[in-house]
């Protein structure tokens, strides 16, 4: 191949690269205005009923009190906005209905105003799994390749941001939009999960394998949707882990208990003491 040749591939290349980024861009302000406005929407409509979800966001009967500070809200809240529904079904085939309240009754409401753009994102939104994704591959400020562990799936998305911390074998928690020409993450826990905890992943494959065994068919994104339940309780076990101190423990397994002890010496030349 000629110099010429070579250098015209490579500005075409580069161009098409911009124009992706370029496009990756406007998605992605575009996203954040769509959130926002649902966010104002929820907090009119449905405030009191952030608490509800994110107890059930965290699977547990037990008192968690909402904390909008926490990291967690950047995972929690695509959760609420997208997929939170207290009535739709834990098991059965609508079990897999798409799109939760939040999302249906903004729809409603903005039925005459959302853009294409808009529809396309809550479509994304709704319709793909939140899953294990392991990185493949990592361009610093530019792009991730991506595994979904549990079906399979590999893609490469837009993420500037990740790409710069993220390293061949992290495992992230989150959702792979498809968005016409270029794909992105459209929500991602706040956590790196080190390649470890690929075991917890792993263990949740054969699970939910199992439970479609009969169908003589492989796993697939509406099985995860199905199951979202699930594989967040796997993501939740997985992050108290991160966060659990350690345990510390003999060659017999029983927790080392520290003890304190106070000596009470009579004469330092004789070395009497007692205790």
């Amino acid at each position: 191949m000629s110099v010429r040749k070579r250098q015209e591939n490579k500005r075409c290349c580069l161009a098409q690269q911009s124009a992706s980024y370029s496009f990756g861009a406007q998605q992605r302000n575009a996203y954040d205005e769509l959130t926002r406005d649902m966010m104002g929407f929820a907090a009119r409509n449905l405030g009191g009923q952030i608490q509800a979800a994110w107890q059930d966001f965290h699977l547990t009967d037990l008192p968690v009190p909402y904390d909008p500070d926490s990291d967690e809200h950047q995972i929690f809240m695509p959760y609420f906005l997208f997929q939170w529904d207290p009535q739709r079904p834990r098991t059965g085939k609508k079990a897999s209905r798409r799109g939760g309240i939040v999302t249906r009754w903004y729809q409603l409401e903005r039925a005459g105003s959302l853009s294409e753009m808009d529809r396309l994102l809550l479509e994304q939104a709704t319709a793909q799994p939140v899953s294990f994704w392991e990185v493949l591959w990592s361009e610093s400020g530019e792009r991730i390749g991506l595994r979904d562990i549990l079906i399979g799936t590999e893609t490469q998305v837009i993420e500037r941001s990740a790409s710069r911390t993220l390293q061949k074998g992290d495992i992230i928690y989150g959702q792979a939009w498809n968005l016409q020409a270029i794909s992105i993450i459209g929500c991602m826990a706040p956590i790196c999960i080190p390649p470890g905890w690929k075991g917890e992943v792993i263990e949740l494959r054969k699970k939910l394998r199992r439970k479609i065994a009969k169908q003589n068919r492989e796993l697939a994104a509406d099985d995860l949707v199905r199951y979202a339940d699930a594989i967040r309780l796997t993501y939740l076990t997985i992050r108290d882990g991160l966060h659990r101190q350690p345990q510390f423990a003999n060659t017999d397994g029983d927790p080392l208990v520290f003890h304190t002890l106070h000596f009470r010496i009579d004469s330092p030349e004789t070395g009497a003491c007692c205790v």
